[in-house]
């Protein structure tokens, strides 16, 4: 059930290095399955044309992962992935099942990502939404859980580390369930309603110390036992796109009622 998350711009080799992974692993007697557009029917100039489109395929790539990871094989994601709350969705995932889960980074530069993309012609990505993505991709840190271990090639001609991986894929435990990702019995009904009113809660209390909080302070949350841990800066636009973001892992993976505060405030510790 080990899940190898593939990220990179367009045109960086991603599919070519996923495919030498795979066929590596098989060889060592490894089941695998790759997950990308082009396994679930997506054009990729269609499936990232605009946010709605890409929302769109995001959900089919996540739902895609979702169920193989519930076989008995090792799941190769080579898809963009250049959004880290997306590929924290996906380390929600991995951690729910108790899955071991590591991040391979084609750092490639943009100048030969663009090369190659002109070679592809009609095949390729329009030029504009090329650099688009370009700008917007959130390299993977290692010092984040969810990118961790990271391998990172300057190429895809360039050795692929596959003894790592392998030990990093089977011989390690993968992460444990915590309140965000362990799925739970819930039988409130109004679960919905508090889950956006506690949210909501959280962020107008952040809010109201924005403006005397430095980094490395801490600011205690109502209903809630753990703090927020304040890092720079507090956002009100960032708040809400992480809120809009946590609404997919707590619908997915419901905490309890009385902990959604502290889920909440886990997530925003951990991703931003």
């Amino acid at each position: 059930m080990p899940l190898i998350v593939v990220c990179g711009i367009p045109c960086s080799g991603k599919t070519t290095c996923a495919n030498l992974v795979s066929e590596h692993l098989n060889k060592l007697g490894k089941r695998t399955h790759i997950i990308n557009e082009e396994s679930l029917h997506i054009q990729k100039e269609l499936g990232y044309k605009d946010s709605a489109a890409e929302k769109m395929t995001r959900g089919a790539i996540k739902a895609a992962v979702e169920r193989s990871l519930s076989n008995d094989i090792t799941v190769i994601c080579d898809s963009l992935n250049y959004i880290k709350g997306f590929r924290y969705e996906l380390f929600c995932l991995a951690r729910a099942c108790g899955t071991p889960i590591i991040c391979l980074w084609l750092n490639t530069s943009s100048e030969l990502c663009r090369e190659w993309n002109e070679e592809r012609g009609e095949g390729g990505f329009p030029p504009n939404l090329l650099e688009e993505i370009t700008f917007r991709f959130e390299p993977p840190n290692p010092k984040n859980r969810w990118d961790s271990p990271l391998f990172i090639l300057p190429s895809p001609t360039h050795p692929i580390p596959f003894d790592e991986i392998y030990s990093a894929l089977y011989e390690k435990s993968g992460p444990k369930p915590n309140l965000a990702t362990e799925p739970q019995m819930i039988s409130d009904t109004n679960f919905v309603f508090e889950l956006e009113q506690t949210t909501q809660q959280v962020i107008n209390t952040l809010m109201e110390n924005a403006g005397m909080a430095i980094a490395g302070d801490t600011i205690p949350i109502p209903k809630a036992k753990k703090k927020f841990l304040v890092k720079g800066p507090i956002n009100l636009g960032e708040l809400r796109r992480m809120r809009k973001q946590y609404f997919t892992v707590a619908q997915l993976r419901p905490p309890p009622v009385s902990d959604i505060a502290d889920s909440f405030v886990d997530y925003l510790n951990t991703t931003l």
